[in-house]
């Protein structure tokens, strides 16, 4: 079955993974973070290896899982003729878990990753990459200072706020931004 056709007129939507579009966060694996390791571990200045053990890496690949509920929406809007994109601080290592359950869909255009991109949200840098991808372009996060930080860089922002109605604040969004709409 082929994907359905895509406008590259429609505004780009870019969906953060964790707490967005996937779980566990890996803190959850881990109990007590330490924020510097991880910041260098997410733009790719370490390994993971250097980030934590075996038994740790093992169990976050485990239990890291795609959110049917998010992924139903995800499969709405490309039908709608929307491109998708990747848009995550995320561990390149752990990035192949991701494509493997994400990529077969074909529902993801673009993948942005801190982690091979070598810079991280709210980095305006991390923006840039993506405001070259399309003329408009709206960021759906968990994390209200990428919401900000993606607005001030003059994309849309939507704030996967836990237990909203993200469909609707998301075609809200869509609705108000640039561009042709559905």
């Amino acid at each position: 079955m082929s994907a359905p056709t895509t406008s590259p007129d429609l505004p780009l939507v870019a969906f953060d993974l964790i707490g967005v579009l996937a779980e566990p966060s890996w803190r959850e694996i881990d109990g007590a973070p330490d924020r510097e390791r991880w910041h260098r571990l997410r733009v790719g200045a370490i390994d993971e290896h250097e980030f934590w053990d075996a038994a740790a890496a093992a169990a976050y690949r485990a239990c890291l899982r795609l959110r049917t509920d998010r992924l139903a929406l995800v499969s709405r809007l490309r039908a709608r003729g929307h491109r998708i994109a990747l848009a995550t601080n995320f561990a390149r290592a752990w990035l192949a878990v991701v494509r493997e359950q994400l990529g077969a869909a074909g529902l993801v255009d673009h993948w942005l990753c801190s982690g091979e991109l070598g810079v991280a949200k709210p980095d305006p840098r991390f923006w840039s990459h993506l405001r070259g991808l399309a003329p408009a372009v709206v960021v759906v996060d968990d994390q209200l200072d990428n919401v900000v930080a993606a607005r001030a860089a003059g994309l849309t922002g939507v704030w996967a706020l836990p237990g909203a109605d993200l469909e609707a604040r998301l075609v809200a969004a869509l609705a108000g931004a640039p561009g042709p709409h559905p």
